[in-house]
Parts: C-alpha cells; structure tokens; sequence
C-alpha cells in the first residue's frame, strides 16, 4: 500500500482545556452578604424585646419596643426584596444554592420570633 508521502507530520498539541470550576458558592455568598450582615441587630433587639417583655413595661416603653418591631419588619420586607433583586438573574445553581435558602429560613426565622415578641407586647 503506497501512500502519497511517505513522511508523517508533527501533529499540532491540542489547547489545554479550561478547567471549569463551580462558582455558585462565591456568587450565592455574595448575594446575601448584605442580608446576613443585618441579622445581628435584629436578633439583638428582639432578644431584648424577649426579655423586656416578660417583665412590667411602661406605655412608653411598649411603644419604643413596637416601634422598634415595626421597623425591623420593613428592613426584613426591605431584605427579602433585595435578596429576591439579586437572585433574579442568576443561574439556577446560584439561586438554589443552599446558603441562599438558608438565608431565607433564617428570615422566616426572625419573622416568627417578631411575631411571638408583638404577641407578648399585646
């Protein structure tokens, strides 16, 4: 059998392939980074409203403290909306990230405790 050259070519090295990693933990971090930075004051302040409201409160404390409730859900309403903003764009391994629905069961979390405080305040 006779082959037209009888010299063999060098073949070129294929590119290297890119190695694709997963970035849906970086970027689900850094889209409740703003959320998560938030639940220490709210969870301070209704530790305290826990505590104040099982003792004897003034009218004008009860009303700080209610107050002070109704503002911290419409930062919760606030965060969500800005959580849900964030995600709207994103990939589905981003927004379906477990750090993203953690976040979330932490804000349901607040809201219950939110509520259980106005219960106590009456």
């Amino acid at each position: 059998m006779a082959f037209e050259s009888d010299e063999i070519e060098p073949m070129e090295p294929a590119p290297a392939a890119r190695r694709r990693t997963d970035q849906s933990n970086g970027k689900a971090r850094a889209a409740v980074a703003a959320t998560l930075d938030r639940f220490g004051a709210w969870r301070r302040h209704l530790a305290v409203f826990e505590v104040s409201a099982e003792r004897r409160f003034s009218p004008e404390e009860r009303a700080a403290m209610l107050a002070q409730c109704a503002q911290i859900e419409r930062e919760l309403g606030a965060a969500r909306t800005e959580l849900l903003l964030s995600l709207a764009d994103a990939p589905r391994p981003v927004a379906g990230h477990s750090r993203v629905v953690d976040v979330e069961k932490a804000l349901d979390n607040i809201e219950t405790a939110l509520a259980g405080v106005r219960r106590k305040l009456g």
